[in-house]
């Protein structure tokens, strides 16, 4: 159930009335089961794929034995790495093989391709394919693969296109990256009157999404090749598959489809490299969809992550320094993350409060394991927990009330962050204070332990963008926007039809939205990075001035590359009440109170679906979710043992929207997507400290463990 005390800021200051609002574009359709999915698509003369997969976590393959499979009803042929092009594929670094190439490197890894008449004659044919290892030393764990004579994943990751690493930077590494200078932030620290020093660690964890992995390759005999894949970066997509299988960009199309659901896992090539070669090779269209199990085995979770934090203060309570030492597991290869470094952005981030000195160190390691990729404002639930958490543990340890403690350091105007940037306005104070006053004590159950916590977020909104745009008139008198960016969920259609029709005086119900082909529009970098808002509020800004500018009736193409504008952010604060059974160790999540920095907002529905959705996934990120990967295996291979949350799970939500921000663009938004579920963790584990006067650092927040920590303390 959820709360909501809204408030609306027009452009220009005033609190206005509330707009009217219209449904989703994308709405009726998914709820009646109209929407087509790349499961749904059917071309004459398809094939269906499925692979056999590695059993083992790192071993040399000695042979593959097809010959029972290729005796299996309905076969069309079978394919390995000698059959498909050697270059490996990646969304940056480039070290992803599309079938094993001599050696398998996690278990899950794609062996030998199958081709049947359906879906199921493939599945039965490929668990017939014999595959024989020579076993190899592996490594499963992120920070004993940067130890010294440690198993080597890969023997030279630094010749890989894109490597972010060179040879003398480390065994194991995919990627290094400092903020500061340690020797400074080791002196800060050991003169700071106050210091703790503590490690926190958070598991794998799959993206949840409804939709598992699917893929549609059809190459036609000029070699031009149509793709239909649940991706959520069309462009970058294309060159992914262009680079690998050596062809011009323009001769690969990925088609318009519909996604079911994203939360940063769907920025992938995945099968798409695979389904592109076996197209070509076969002469047919090709399908490939996961199983579920498969999804949560072998695709791109986040990261887990080992954070060291060293936090400071002198005796008035004002911080003095920060350390953060992160190694984040990247699994067997780089290749599912936008860039090498992208996935530890946010543990790299300091937080917005006002600290002299800081240092962080982030690694990402390569492992025996399923290679890691993005989820929902990547690396930055998993630091927001670690630092928010350190945060209320040094206060306490000076005596101070945690609330306290972060009013007196919160960044005001006119300060730098500790990364040397100063946003245009900060409103932490009013956010907290707008939590406050809004808190109302829970009741707990009979004999339970009641306790609140706060956790602070703070992030910047993107302002530049990459993007274009077609508006197109219609004999009816309504319009056509053809438009580049996928619809993830979001509601990214609906705000470009309500920002277009505000802006030329169309209802509604005139407008036509529609996500084209790479062919039929020029770039757009695709939805991610809390970008897509900002990026449609200023798309719009051009497509509107050159409507508005056009000479005939046409229709109206705009390329947008804009950047700059002084820096815009946010703050969402989150309270969080729980009871807890002194008995057990039970925990059950009351209340999440958000109190949330706004400026404009287009559409109070999608926003508020932000809000909760993110609360949502931070519940789960902090009390359910552990995809339980041990021994270069996950373990958590289906829904029943991968636990999210669901409609019986979730505590009861409120949001305060502290209005009257300064966003981006003539529109004047802020970022949200990506805003609500990096705190939630830290809330819930300060709140079950506070009701029990232990402290738990390893998520999830399970019965279990919080039993372990009461009994060990009482000991």
């Amino acid at each position: 159930m959820t709360d909501v005390i809204r408030v609306v800021k027009r452009p220009g200051g005033g609190v206005a009335g509330r707009r009217r609002e219209d449904g989703r574009l994308d709405a009726t359709r998914k709820a009646t089961g109209e929407a087509i999915y790349v499961g749904d698509i059917e071309r004459p003369g398809m094939l269906h794929v499925a692979v056999a997969r590695s059993s083992v976590s790192h071993a040399r393959i000695i042979a593959i034995d097809t010959t029972a499979a290729l005796a299996s009803p309905g076969v069309f042929d079978i394919y390995t790495a000698d059959d498909v092009t050697p270059t490996p594929y990646g969304r940056a670094v480039r070290d992803i093989p599309i079938l094993a190439r001599g050696v398998v490197r996690y278990v899950g890894e794609q062996v030998a391709a199958v081709l049947a008449a359906t879906r199921r004659q493939a599945e039965q044919a490929a668990a017939l394919v014999e595959i024989s290892y020579e076993g190899l030393p592996a490594v499963t764990d992120p920070v004993a693969a940067l130890a010294p004579g440690a198993p080597l994943v890969h023997q030279e990751p630094w010749k890989f296109a894109k490597a972010a690493v060179k040879e003398d930077t480390g065994a194991n590494l995919q990627s290094r990256v400092v903020v500061g200078e340690r020797e400074v932030c080791e002196e800060a620290l050991r003169s700071s009157a106050h210091m703790i020093d503590h490690t926190y660690t958070t598991p794998a964890g799959h993206q949840g999404y409804i939709e598992p992995w699917a893929c549609v390759a059809e190459v036609e005999p000029s070699g031009k090749a149509h793709v239909w894949l649940t991706n959520k970066s069309p462009y970058r997509l294309r060159e992914q598959i262009a680079s690998c299988v050596g062809v011009p960009e323009e001769m690969i199309e990925i088609e318009p489809i519909t996604l079911g659901g994203d939360f940063g896992g769907k920025g992938s090539p995945e099968q798409a490299p695979l389904c592109v070669e076996l197209s070509r090779l076969s002469g047919h269209p090709v399908k490939h969809v996961l199983r579920y199990s498969e999804d949560l085995t072998a695709t791109n979770p986040r990261h887990p992550t080992t954070l060291r934090v060293r936090l400071g203060c002198d005796a008035d309570g004002r911080l003095t320094a920060l350390a953060s030492d992160v190694v984040l597991d990247g699994g067997a290869y780089a290749g599912f993350k936008p860039a090498p470094t992208a996935s530890i952005h946010g543990v790299l981030e300091a937080p917005g409060y006002r600290i002299p000195v800081f240092f962080a160190e982030a690694r990402i390691t390569y492992t025996n394991t399923v290679p890691k990729g993005h989820m929902r404002a990547p690396g930055a639930p998993q630091q927001s927990f670690a630092t928010e958490s350190a945060m209320d543990e040094l206060a306490l340890q000076i005596g101070m009330d945690p609330i306290e403690f972060r009013r007196l350091n919160l960044l005001q105007n006119g300060d730098d962050d500790p990364n040397g940037h100063t946003w245009i306005e900060y409103r932490g104070l009013e956010a907290v204070e707008a939590a406050l006053a809004a808190y109302r004590p829970q009741t707990p159950p009979k004999g339970w332990m009641l306790g609140m916590g706060i956790s602070i977020y703070s992030r910047e909104t993107s302002t530049s963008t990459a993007t274009s745009l077609c508006l197109v008139p219609l004999p009816s008198g309504k319009l056509r926007v053809e438009i580049p960016i996928v619809e993830t969920g979001t509601g990214s259609h609906t705000v470009f039809r309500e920002l277009i029709g505000r802006e030329l005086g169309y209802e509604p119900d005139e407008i036509e939205v529609v996500q084209v082909s790479t062919d039929d529009l020029s770039q757009d970098p695709g939805a991610g990075g809390s970008r897509v808002t900002a990026t449609i509020a200023m798309a719009v800004d051009q497509a509107v001035k050159a409507w508005r500018e056009r000479l005939d009736h046409g229709p109206v193409s705009v390329v947008v590359n804009e950047g700059g504008g002084p820096p815009v952010g946010s703050y969402s604060v989150q309270l969080a009440q729980v009871a807890v059974d002194p008995e057990t160790g039970e925990t059950k999540v009351l209340e999440i109170l958000s109190a949330i920095d706004v400026a404009e907002i287009i559409n109070a529905k999608a926003h508020q679906m932000q809000v909760d959705g993110g609360s949502t996934q931070g519940f789960g990120f902090a009390c359910l979710e552990d995809l339980d990967e041990s021994d270069g295996q996950v373990w958590a291979a289906n829904l029943g043992e991968f636990k999210i949350p669901s409609a019986r799970d979730v505590p009861s939500y409120r949001t305060i929207l502290v209005p009257g921000g300064r966003g981006v663009g003539t529109a004047n938004v802020k970022n949200i997507g990506e805003s609500t579920n990096p705190p939630t963790a830290a809330a819930i584990a300060n709140a079950i400290a506070n009701a029990t006067g232990v402290r738990v650092r390893d998520l999830p927040l399970r019965a279990e463990r919080v039993y372990r920590a009461m009994k060990e303390s009482s000991e």
